[in-house]
């Protein structure tokens, strides 16, 4: 696999170097584990075109980048920016043949998952930060609005807010029937819910509606999901779906597709639906021809990023195939 171009991104310590070892890395701190997550990619053109990806991890104060690095096969420019929902983006232009992507990085976050604080209360609308407000609105794939009555319908009834969110994670986990390979880019949550079968984004949208519709902010987040206690069988080879709520003073992570929230866990993006939060947006026509996603625990201190990587690992973190650089 040739990579000609590349964006090296050092995030700690001004490191410039594409291929580092773990070892070289500053100790993780109290109650943070480091993970190895990337992507290999490969689209196919006939004529130019213009190319989003968002494939960058979220940084935040409880999610570190330590160190990422984003190579293409063709020697067009790769230029970074910020959208409006603070997700980093890189833009280049597709031209006609192959043209490979591969991303890899090191990321710190919390050993244990998110948990939602007892007694934490709905924020009234006249009181939402501007920023959280947004996530209140319908959107392509959310249609809170037709599902005004039936939220509240179902879910009304119940004064705490918390057990509210709860309730809906509860109801999409138990009336969407999980279905690899299933989704597809035109099903709404209203769709989903009248076939009542989906992938995990599809859990999300539903999720995100019904939350809307009650006036709960609710926003889609794309990222990756290790092997931690869970089986290739359960999560599949590939990028995961899930929400955040936002509730009291912050947002907290739900995930209707397993009703609880995984360890581990690599946030990339966040939007109003999966239209934020695509890994690929083409602007023509062109064919994804290889796709490859790894997440898995550090425990190799030689392992690097740039190096061979293991993209699928059993429940027991044992290799099962893979990845050469």
């Amino acid at each position: 696999m040739s990579y000609k171009n590349k964006l090296s991104l050092p995030c700690l310590a001004g490191h410039t170097n594409d291929i580092m070892a773990t070892s070289d890395l500053p100790t993780s701190p109290p109650g943070m584990m480091l993970i190895r997550a990337g992507c290999a990619l490969a689209y196919q053109a006939t004529q130019p075109l213009a190319l989003l990806l968002l494939v960058k991890p979220h940084v935040a104060p409880s999610q570190i980048l330590v160190r990422d690095m984003l190579e293409t096969s063709s020697s067009q420019a790769l230029e970074e920016f910020t959208d409006a929902h603070g997700n980093t983006l890189v833009r280049t232009t597709l031209l006609p043949g192959t043209t490979r992507f591969r991303h890899d990085a090191l990321i710190l976050v919390p050993e244990s998952p998110h948990e939602l604080p007892a007694g934490v209360e709905r924020v009234p609308i006249a009181r939402l930060p501007p920023d959280a407000l947004r996530y209140t609105f319908a959107s392509r794939y959310c249609e809170s609005d037709k599902l005004a009555q039936f939220a509240n319908q179902h879910f009304g009834h119940i004064d705490d807010a918390a057990e509210q969110v709860r309730a809906v994670c509860d109801w999409t986990h138990t009336h969407i029937a999980y279905r690899y390979g299933s989704g597809t880019p035109f099903l709404s949550a209203c769709d989903v819910i009248a076939r009542g079968y989906g992938v995990c984004r599809d859990y999300a949208h539903v999720m995100i509606a019904l939350c809307r519709a009650l006036d709960i902010p609710a926003r889609y987040v794309a990222g990756h999901m290790p092997y931690l206690g869970v089986s290739e069988a359960d999560i599949g080879i590939d990028f995961h779906a899930y929400c955040e709520v936002f509730l009291g003073d912050r947002w907290h992570v739900f995930d209707p597709r397993h009703r609880r929230v995984h360890r581990g866990r690599v946030k990339i993006a966040h939007g109003m639906d999966a239209v934020d939060a695509a890994f690929g947006t083409m602007y023509g026509a062109a064919q994804l021809v290889d796709f490859q996603v790894w997440a898995y625990e550090i425990t190799d201190p030689n392992e690097a990023i740039g190096g061979p990587v293991s993209i699928m690992r059993g429940a027991d973190g044992s290799a099962v195939r893979t990845l050469a650089a």
